[in-house]
Formats: C-alpha cells, structure tokens, sequence
C-alpha cells in the first residue's frame, strides 16, 4: 500500500476497541479525563477541525438541542478541536453551547482515536462514541447529526428515546382544546416521499407543505420550498397558510407533524396528509445548512 492509500485510509477507531487514554484541558479549564467517565457515563466526543464553520456551526447546535436528552440517558457531550481554551470559550459563548469544549494541542488526543489528520496537526471531523464499559461503542468519519446519535444512544441504553416522549405529551397539551374527539382516523394520512412530490409536483397542485418543527430544526435542515410553523404556534398562526385543505405537515419523526393535522382537520380541514416518517425517512431534496 502507498503512502497516498495508506493516508486516505486513516479511520476512526474500530467500534469494540477500548478506548484510548484521554485527558485535555476543557474551555473553562476543567481537566477532563477518559477515566472520569467509566463505569457510568456514555461520552460522546465530537472531533472538528476548526471554529467558525456554518456546517459545523450548526452540527453543533442539533447536539446543544438534544443535551437534556442525552443526560437522561447517562450520556456526557465533548467537542474537541486544536484552538485554544480562550478561543474555545468565546466560541461555544457565541454558540450557546451548555456542552464543553477540550482544547487537544497538535491532535495528539485525537490521533489517538485516528481522527486527527494523519501526518498534519489538526482534527477531522468525526464521531466516537465510549460506552460506560469503556470500549467504542460508535465510530464514524463526517457529521452524524444529533438525531441519529440520540437513537443510537437509546437502542445502547435499552431505553425510549427522551424526545419523542417528551413531543407526544405537548402535542397532547397544544391541541386538546381543538382536537375533535370524535375524529375519524383516517382523515389524516401517512405518505412517504414518493407520494408526496407526486401530490406537489402535479400540474397547477394545491398542494403545500408545511415544516412544524422548532426554528433550529428547520434551519439545520428542510425540504426546499416549506412553509415553516411551529406546531405550538399552529392554533393562531393557521391562516397564514392561506388554506385548510390539500396540506402536507411535515416534522422530524411524524408526532407534531399528526397533531398539527388533527387540528387542521377539527376546525374542517380535508385533504390533510402527513410525511410519514418526517425528515428521518425524507428521501427526496434537502436544503441542509452548509
């Protein structure tokens, strides 16, 4: 194997290796040892090359979303780059981030766990995942979001995951003074991506979609051409989408994006469909934030 082959090959650590001894200053000057965290902490470490970046901007945000998420489950947040502690703190103050971030001079911390550049001092953007065994649990080149590392996180814990419980009783709350109780089920529809940009794409269509997720979830990511609501907003902002029926609802995984179509349907909405899935099983073009 070249030189060139053998660079491009550098992976993250193997899923069921032990973890690498780790031990970096974090932004407010903590020391943060791998150590710490055995036995009953999971810790996942966001390796990222520099500060500054939209893409890694808002990587980092979706994870600050779902932090009380992740402690529910027994499960630390790091990110870890080669800037200095200072700029570290600036950084994550400008960000609203709760989680720290490690200072690893030259990636050495990080070479560790091969998510640093091979030959060059700077961190690549990775992924890894130590369970409280102490092994990787979780290994992966790139920007994984949030969403697919809380599930992960659940599946290794054996529990739900927080989020969605935490949606179905305040879509419950939002919409139980509209909601018709004697709803026919089927008036609202599951569909996936094909139907639906069959439905849109149709000529003179009436149809529109509408995103009801939180304003940093429909920054980080959407389909191209949504309407954006938040679905506790839904009950006094519904006129603005000019229409009560041939509606699209869309969300992360399928609750809010049900309540909000139940409610359109009680005050005599029809042809109400919902993307089954949300953007989890979305197929079709996204315009995610980059």
């Amino acid at each position: 194997m070249s030189i060139v082959d053998k660079i491009r090959d550098w992976s993250p650590i193997a899923v069921g290796e032990s973890a690498p001894a780790l031990s970096l200053t974090a932004d407010e000057g903590t020391w943060v040892r791998m150590t710490d965290f055995k036995d009953h902490i999971n810790v996942i470490f966001i390796f990222f090359r520099s500060l500054n970046r939209d893409e890694v901007d808002v990587w980092l945000k979706g994870f600050q979303a779902h932090r009380e998420h992740f402690e529910e489950l027994e499960t630390a947040i790091f990110g870890v780059t080669t800037s200095r502690t200072d700029k570290l703190r600036d950084y994550r103050n400008s960000l609203g981030l709760d989680f720290y971030l490690l200072y690893d001079p030259f990636a050495l911390d990080s070479k560790k766990f091969r998510c640093s550049g091979r030959i060059r001092p700077f961190c690549k953007d990775s992924v890894v995942v130590v369970g409280k065994d102490g092994k990787i649990a979780y290994s992966t080149r790139g920007r994984p979001d949030a969403d697919e590392l809380l599930q992960f996180i659940a599946q290794l814990e054996g529990k739900p995951v927080p989020g969605q419980v935490e949606e179905a009783e305040e879509e419950e709350r939002a919409f139980s003074a509209v909601r018709n109780p004697g709803q026919r089920p089927d008036e609202v529809h599951h569909i996936g991506t094909e139907k639906i940009l069959s439905l849109l794409n149709e000529e003179d269509s009436l149809f529109k979609m509408v995103d009801v997720r939180t304003q940093s979830e429909y920054d980080a990511d959407h389909v191209p051409g949504t309407q954006h609501i938040p679905v506790d907003e839904v009950p006094h902002r519904y006129q603005e989408f000019e229409q009560t029926t041939h509606l699209i609802f869309m969300c992360q995984a399928g609750g809010r994006a049900m309540a909000a179509a139940e409610f359109i349907t009680s005050i005599g909405g029809s042809e109400i469909y919902v993307a089954e899935g949300g953007m989890t099983e979305w197929s079709g073009e996204r315009n995610a934030k980059s």
